[in-house]
């Protein structure tokens, strides 16, 4: 998937923004690459009014940084930069965690329980060596709609503007860097999916300090694994 495919209709620069954010974290636009306004535009075939108002946003981010008087480019950041980043991201998936134990809701564990409930099989058969792509394809759907759940339910806006900022990978790039890294490490893939059951129960205890403490290890070790070159 292109991220700076043209968009199919007219747009707002809030959507220009989005799409422009997952191109960073994708990495249709690289790190260090020269951007124009107008080249932008050219590619989204939108007009440049809201392409200038979106970059007015990254650039307060540090997302895109100016490179001269009129030049922009995406920021470059070093290893331990982006190091703090995926530590970010992974503090404010821990509160997130929390809110979620804070506020569960029988209907939240039922849905969490079905996901894992879905994936566990597929999951002994990877583990058995019996198991295929596909399987292993409907695990990492499943479990990105178990962390959706979480978000969601912990029911804060404000948290969710500020980690959709701080995701050092965007979704596809995940998910393909995950494939690639599960085929190299399954036993660490199958230890690390274990915890999704630990989380849930800690989430359905209402334990708030376990179910930050534990979700902000989980994606951290996964993230760092995922920075791995």
């Amino acid at each position: 998937m292109n991220s700076l495919e043209p968009l199919s209709s007219s747009t707002l620069a809030d959507q220009v923004y989005r799409r422009l954010r997952v191109a960073v974290q994708d990495g249709s636009l690289r790190p260090g690459e020269k951007i124009t306004e107008r080249g932008l535009a050219s590619r989204l075939q939108v007009s440049p009014t809201p392409v200038r108002e979106a970059l007015r946003q990254l650039i307060h981010e540090r997302v895109v940084e100016r490179a001269g008087t009129r030049a922009l480019r995406i920021a470059d950041f070093d290893l331990a930069t982006m190091d703090e980043i995926a530590e970010t991201e992974a503090r404010l998936i821990g509160l997130t965690a929390r809110f979620a134990a804070r506020k569960r809701t029988d209907v939240l564990v039922a849905e969490l329980t079905g996901d894992l409930a879905a994936s566990d099989p597929l999951v002994a058969r990877l583990e058995s060596g019996e198991g295929t792509d596909a399987d292993l394809a409907g695990v990492l759907t499943t479990l990105r709609r178990f962390h959706r759940r979480i978000e969601a339910a912990a029911g804060n806006p404000v948290m969710d503007a500020l980690l959709a900022q701080s995701r050092v990978f965007g979704d596809e790039e995940r998910y393909d860097r995950t494939l690639d890294r599960i085929h190299a490490s399954g036993e660490r893939f199958a230890a690390r999916y274990r915890q999704h059951r630990e989380l849930l129960g800690l989430i359905a205890a209402g334990d708030e300090d376990g179910a930050e403490n534990l979700a902000v290890r989980h994606h951290l070790s996964a993230l760092r694994h995922l920075g791995q070159s």
